[in-house]
């Protein structure tokens, strides 16, 4: 009666590990506030494969990717285009993160307006760092109407977010990506650099000396 026990707990690791993997990482429907978020701001007029935006209070770079030439326009609203021989087109694929480091929530809105894009499916894949640093991803796919589709991704338990990609499929695509906020961005800390280690055995040694101009006083004063 035992021993099928020893093979049950094995089967539910199994069948319960992709879940439990999952739960560090959420992507839920609509705008939902995280504490100390962050505007990113675009630097409009620029174009190309990879454009930038800054957070409005670190000042961190965030990069945004894609296979499409993207545009970060100057008039109306903060938001990122695709343009083919500079006429705007349907969003198909991007992807955005920090230049250097991670961050633990994003929301972000993929708009659908005018006469660029439609309405379809849409696969939002997260790309993280749990607790003890082992890669994991989150997948999911969402249908996208007209107007506003707002998304919030939370990262909890120690993990950290590497970055975040949106994908049409069957060649639908949205007409922008705005209002894009982060929050919990951090950078990996610096290594010692070989200025500061000079620094410090400078240091070390004038303690020694002094010590030693001190010792040497002292006997004097002895004589």
């Amino acid at each position: 009666m035992i021993k099928p026990a020893k093979f049950l707990l094995p089967l539910a690791i199994v069948l319960f590990a992709p879940s439990l993997s999952r739960a560090n990482l959420s992507i839920t429907l609509g705008n939902n506030p995280q504490p100390s978020e962050e505007n990113v701001l675009l630097n409009t007029g620029t174009t190309g494969n990879a454009v930038l935006g800054t957070l409005n209070q670190s000042g961190l770079l965030v990069n945004f990717t894609s296979t499409q030439v993207l545009t970060e326009p100057s008039n109306g609203q903060a938001r990122i285009e695709a343009t083919n021989n500079s006429s705007q087109v349907p969003v198909i694929d991007i992807s955005f993160s920090l230049a250097n480091g991670t961050f633990t929530d994003a929301i972000f809105n993929s708009f659908i307006g005018g006469t660029i894009g439609s309405p379809g499916d849409a696969t939002i894949t997260v790309d993280g760092k749990d607790a003890m640093a082992n890669p994991e991803t989150f997948t999911e796919t969402f249908s996208l109407g007209n107007g506003q589709n707002f998304f919030t991704v939370v990262a909890s338990n120690g993990e950290g977010i590497d970055s975040i990609s949106l994908s049409a499929i069957n060649g639908f695509g949205f007409t922008d990506l705005r209002q894009v906020r982060i929050s919990g961005a951090t950078v990996p800390s610096l290594p010692e650099t070989g200025t500061t280690l000079f620094l410090l055995g400078a240091s070390v040694l004038a303690l020694a000396l002094l010590r030693r101009k001190l010792v040497c006083l002292a006997d004097g004063s002895r004589t």
